[in-house]
């Protein structure tokens, strides 16, 4: 991701957007939605911020991302949440 898609994955996302997660943008990658290998774009609607852990764990597991109205939510694997429901990290919204 560039400096500016960065900043603007920074503004939207506000750190890593696995839910519950409150591990702050500066220890999180731009993560492609759709792999870039399998033609997915390196733009702000195919991108979202992970920390480490959580990257690798959606590269490593069922995990799924979504896109809902411009945000990213996670859908957890069937053995953990059978109804397969989009979940968005509310960890970084203000009080």
């Amino acid at each position: 991701a560039t400096e500016a898609q960065r900043k603007a994955l920074i503004a939207r996302d506000k750190g890593c957007t696995h839910p519950g997660c409150d591990a702050p943008p500066w220890w999180c990658d731009a993560h492609h939605i759709l792999a870039w290998k399998d033609g997915g774009t390196t733009d702000i609607t195919n991108l979202t911020l992970r920390c480490r852990r959580h990257h690798i764990l959606i590269h490593k597991g069922d995990w799924r991302i979504v896109m809902i109205n411009g945000i990213p939510h996670t859908i957890a694997p069937t053995w953990l949440d059978p109804t397969q429901t989009p979940r968005r990290n509310t960890a970084h919204d203000p009080p």
